[in-house]
């Protein structure tokens, strides 16, 4: 089983730099109508939410269900916050990290190879 707290890093170098770039890029642009539609602490609250994930898969001790219940609450906790940022947040380059990155460290804390995306029942992003 791959170390899970390895994904804590692992997040911060994909998905909340793109997070991060795009709010920066909110920053630096010139036209004044231009609003990304999240702040930092938008940011900082999807890092809590995808921490708190992987710190509960640790405590799941390989069981399929827990895991998959672990699955279920963050991707709802991530759709709230989307909905919050007015569905700003996560967009297609950030649906792109957060699926394999969720489904990977549901494997690695002991959930068989899924056949299908593992997200998608629960995920409105």
């Amino acid at each position: 089983m791959e170390n899970l707290q390895a994904f804590k890093e692992k997040k911060n170098e994909d998905i909340l730099r793109s997070m991060i770039d795009y709010l920066n890029f909110d920053n630096e642009d010139s036209d004044a109508d231009f609003e990304c539609g999240y702040t930092q602490e938008n940011i900082d609250e999807c890092a809590a939410i995808l921490d708190n994930y992987i710190d509960e898969l640790e405590k799941c001790k390989q069981d399929n269900t827990l895991i998959m219940e672990c699955v279920k609450n963050v991707i709802l906790s991530l759709n709230n916050l989307n909905e919050k940022c007015d569905y700003s947040i996560i967009e297609t380059d950030q649906r792109e990290y957060l699926c394999p990155f969720i489904e990977n460290a549901a494997i690695a804390a002991g959930l068989p190879q899924p056949e299908d995306d593992i997200t998608e029942e629960w995920r409105e992003w």
